[in-house]
């Protein structure tokens, strides 16, 4: 694997120096530019990963300079560093630069060199991605070479490219999981959280008799339900109170920002209404967010993942209080039913809990892809 390179643009040359030395032992080169036009030349000529642009600068900000980035140069994960944090600067960093993280200055040591990690991982993970669907479409090449050639040969082929098919799924899911545990690993609290929240989805995807392809794409969609925080602030996602009015709005962000990070990879797209829609409610009431849909408007499984992801975090643990025992959580559905919750869903979940009790909420359990695509 080739070294990670990180590009630093900033005005101020001894923010450059400082962030050299920080970096000196890091496993990565890192590059320096004090303005936009220098930074964009380093890139036509030396390729970096990532890309962490001051806000305030001369000749183009870094909005700016992350938007060209943006459109030269797409796979760059592009990160903004700056000291200035108004509201309106990080939602046009996140709409026009597409950015991964905000960065505030001055910064936590550790922190920063943990979030560069996190970024080359973000790349690595995306360009796994990248690799899997250029494979896929080799094999559909191949596929189309078989239909050519004699019966026997088409139907052994087909049965190799069969299994090769479902070796791609299976390490689609595993590259998920492991973008899954990256979101999770933010907060020690929450560690595990999405792959529970895609295991109860997909059993109670069961209990409703769904198909198995939709059970699949329930169970993805509530791997990756939280893929959006990666672009809320780790101040934020961390913290270890109730969060501020302030601060639960900015969290309420997360669904979209799930939904723009997956909707360029082609085989996720019909899990990217379902990862936009999971915190809507039933009633189409203002409690619910970010459309406000209504009913059967909602993506069947945006509901089921909402009351899987609801009992998951109601019976865990938090640094505010303690997971609630499972006869105040079917109480807490029963009540919500009908205006958070869609009621089939509700009705379903209780039939799973009265039947299985607490051996339901099995803290290790993940969901077998190996025997399910064998169904």
């Amino acid at each position: 694997m080739r070294e990670h390179t990180v590009l630093f643009v900033d005005d101020e040359v001894n923010i450059l120096r400082a962030v050299q030395r920080l970096l000196r032992h890091e496993p990565c080169r890192v590059l320096t530019a004090s303005r936009g036009s220098e930074a964009l030349g380093l890139l036509a000529n030396d390729a970096a990963q990532v890309v962490v642009s001051d806000q305030r600068m001369p000749e183009m900000n870094g909005v700016e300079l992350l938007s060209v980035i943006r459109e030269r140069h797409p796979d760059a994960v592009r990160m903004m560093l700056t000291g200035y944090t108004e509201m309106n600067v990080a939602v046009e960093a996140i709409n026009h630069g597409e950015i991964y993280r905000l960065i505030t200055k001055p910064w936590n040591d550790e922190e920063l060199k943990a979030t560069l990690r996190q970024a080359f991982d973000h790349y690595d993970l995306k360009s796994e991605i990248r690799r899997l669907n250029q494979v896929t479409r080799e094999q559909n090449l191949k596929l189309q070479d078989m239909n050519r050639t004699l019966e026997a040969k088409v139907r052994d082929r087909t049965k190799q490219l069969a299994d090769k098919n479902q070796e791609l799924r299976i390490g689609y899911v595993q590259t998920i999981r492991a973008l899954a545990e990256a979101v999770d690993a933010k907060d020690a609290y929450t560690r595990g959280h999405s792959e529970r929240v895609g295991v109860y989805a997909s059993k109670l995807g069961r209990e409703l008799g769904l198909p198995r392809e939709v059970i699949e794409r329930i169970y993805i969609s509530g791997l990756l339900h939280d893929v959006g925080k990666i672009g809320i602030p780790d101040r934020i996602i961390t913290k270890p109170d109730r969060l501020t009015p302030e601060e639960y709005e900015e969290i309420k962000r997360h669904p979209e920002i799930g939904a723009r990070i997956l909707q360029p990879v082609a085989f996720l797209a019909d899990v990217v209404p379902c990862v936009r829609h999971h915190h809507e409610w039933y009633d189409g009431s203002s409690g619910g967010y970010p459309s406000r849909l209504v009913g059967d408007q909602i993506p069947l499984p945006s509901r089921i993942i909402l009351v899987s992801d609801t009992l998951e975090a109601m019976t865990s643990d938090r640094p505010y209080r303690k997971g609630m025992p499972l006869e105040r959580v079917l109480a807490e559905l029963q009540r919500f039913s009908g205006t958070q919750f869609d009621p089939l869903c509700v009705d379903a979940m209780l039939r799973l809990l009265e039947r299985e009790g607490d051996a339901f909420l099995s803290r290790d359990r993940t969901f077998d892809i190996h025997a399910f695509l064998e169904v």
